[in-house]
């Protein structure tokens, strides 16, 4: 009689066909998880494909709106770890006149100003721990103490690279009242390494266009240095300023034109911040 009645409840169930289920909440993580391949793999079923693409979207980097930082790498072609430029500058404050120098910069904070003069070529180095100046290929002097002005000078140089801001800062927006005439957007950049703060401007491109942060002047103490880039060009894959006009504070220094630069060198290494003659040449057109 139980085999019987079992087996005409069967015959019943199938005639009647499938019945619908009460509808039931996941009531686990496990449970939850399990729910989105299923709809995913049917979506004419209407789950809400949209959605839980979006919200994966947005878990992503990738998708995630990119901090102005990155932003402005991005646009400029990518990182600059290194380069090495020749410039003329046209001076108007310290010592007027027609200069002509170079410049060498390696991540986070390798230093080389190479000053040629009637007698000959200055160099003055640091190499993360030390400042060291030499004249006619002799050294002449040694600084290790953190206000030696050419530390402020590879700061200023580190900080307008870009890189070593995102290795080692504390960004925040600048505010837009805080911007100046042809600036689209800022930031405020806190190097905890040195406690020196500092300003960046960016246009609507996302290229550089303004800085302004401390910078020690030899035997006048310590002012603030504003630069302004344009005259942008592509070398290397990177968009970089040609021309950088120089002010400490409302008084203008000076006008830098690059005539050669290289950027990104793999022969540009730590060691060619100890010895003037391991600065490599930057050779480029």
């Amino acid at each position: 009689m139980a085999g019987a009645a079992s087996g005409s409840a069967a015959r019943d169930a199938v005639a009647r066909g499938p019945q619908p289920q009460a509808a039931r909440s996941p009531s686990t993580a496990s449970d939850r998880i399990r729910v989105i391949p299923s709809r995913l793999e049917h979506p004419t079923r209407g789950a809400p494909v949209t959605a839980i693409l979006l919200a994966a979207c947005m878990l992503a980097t990738g998708c995630a709106p990119r901090p102005l930082l990155d932003r402005a790498i991005r646009a400029r072609g990518g990182p600059l770890r290194s380069f090495v430029r020749t410039a003329e500058a046209q001076v108007e404050a310290g010592f007027p006149g027609t200069w002509r120098w170079r410049m060498a910069f390696l991540v986070p904070d390798r230093y080389a100003w190479s000053i040629t003069t009637m007698a000959g070529v200055d160099h003055y180095l640091f190499d993360g721990t030390a400042v060291r100046a030499f004249v006619g290929g002799r050294e002449l002097a040694r600084d290790t103490s953190r206000g030696a002005p050419l530390r402020t000078q590879a700061a200023f140089v580190a900080v307008t690279s870009l890189d070593a801001v995102r290795a080692g800062g504390v960004v925040t927006p600048l505010p837009a009242g805080a911007l100046p005439p042809g600036v689209a957007a800022g930031l405020a950049v806190a190097m905890p390494a040195t406690g020196a703060t500092y300003r960046l401007g960016f246009d609507d491109r996302l290229l550089l266009v303004w800085a302004t942060g401390p910078f020690d002047v030899p035997q006048a103490g310590r002012a603030e240095l504003t630069a302004r880039y344009d005259d942008y060009r592509r070398v290397g894959g990177l968009w970089l300023p040609f021309r950088v006009t120089y002010a400490l504070g409302p008084r203008r220094l000076a006008v830098e034109r690059t005539l050669r630069l290289c950027p990104n060198d793999p022969a540009v290494t730590p060691a060619s911040f100890e010895r003037p003659e391991r600065l490599p040449a930057c050779e480029a057109p």
